[in-house]
């Protein structure tokens, strides 16, 4: 039990420490992690990170940065690459960069694809009470172009994102129901502003590394931190919301302004480090008081001696 009790101490101290002194511990090693992106073929992903990377020689082997963006940069610009990344986007309707989304919007960025999915959506609705209300919202919105006009491809983008779920299952109810008020009640304000958010993300960030933060989004107001943050810091935001998932997300502040002091205090940790942040790294800081309170408590219960009864 004291050893047990050591343990949390240590851990939750340890852990502690580092959060006031505002650092951020890498948990996963950013080289592994792009090479998992480039096992993947999401080479708009990869060159995001290594573009990042190179920026922060301290974090990585800069030579394993430089090969890694080498291979990006091929498949990326190669002719070949382009039209096989097109022809995936228009079959499968999956955007991992530019090409792909131009393939995978296709119909929609010649209204033809908004126009087919009111009709299709709108006739399961009518007969079976089952047409997917978010899709529905989209193609209106769409089609009415509501959004700013270097934005009408927005919502083309969010079914596009929505179909290949791309989108936390949280966000979709959420967007869901904003969509079922704005069919019900005519206005899509709301539905627009979230759009128009991700419109912005998309222009920053691209949409290959877009699809890969929205996974760490759940709600609206999240979105919109995460666009402002990519007006400033594209490739910040990017990797923040790559290596720290929902949690780099939180961090962000409302206006993103913080998103160069959070890149910043980003460090790599020794194993023990990154042991125990992984272990307690997502235990809230007034749990792990707790923890380090209690903990404190049993050591000095045992440590203290107990009076010996007497023998009579």
């Amino acid at each position: 039990m004291a050893g047990f009790a050591a343990l949390c101490c240590y851990s939750a101290g340890y852990e502690i420490i580092h959060r006031l002194q505002g650092s951020l511990i890498l948990a996963e090693d950013p080289i592994d992690s792009t090479k998992s992106l480039a096992a993947e073929e999401r080479w708009a992903e990869v060159k995001m990170m290594t573009d990042f990377l190179v920026e922060r020689p301290d974090l990585v082997d800069s030579e394993q940065v430089g090969s890694l963006s080498r291979q990006a940069d091929l498949e990326l610009n190669s002719f070949w690459g382009q039209t096989q990344s097109f022809a995936q986007g228009a079959v499968t309707g999956e955007p991992t960069d530019l090409a792909s989304m131009l393939g995978s919007l296709s119909l929609d960025l010649f209204v033809i694809g908004d126009i087919r999915d009111l009709a299709v959506q709108g006739w399961k609705q009518i007969q079976y009470g089952s047409g997917d209300t978010l899709i529905l919202a989209l193609s209106a919105i769409g089609l009415t172009t509501t959004l700013a006009p270097h934005l009408d491809w927005a919502p083309a983008l969010m079914k596009a994102l929505t179909r290949t779920g791309a989108l936390t299952s949280r966000f979709m109810r959420s967007l869901t129901r904003t969509s079922r008020e704005a069919i019900k009640t005519g206005q899509y304000t709301k539905l627009s502003g979230v759009v128009t958010d991700l419109g912005k993300a998309a222009k920053r960030l691209g949409p290959g590394p877009l699809r890969g933060v929205t996974r760490s989004v759940d709600s609206a107001e999240d979105l919109a931190k995460v666009a402002k943050a990519a007006e400033i810091d594209a490739k910040g935001t990017y990797f923040m919301t790559r290596m720290f998932g929902k949690d780099g997300v939180k961090l962000i502040s409302k206006d993103g302004k913080n998103i160069g002091l959070l890149v910043t205090s980003v460090k790599t940790g020794s194993r023990l480090t990154k042991l125990v942040h992984k272990s307690v790294g997502v235990v809230p800081t007034m749990w792990l008081s707790l923890i380090l309170a209690l903990s404190i408590a049993v050591l000095i219960s045992v440590a203290v001696p107990r009076p010996r009864r007497k023998v009579v």
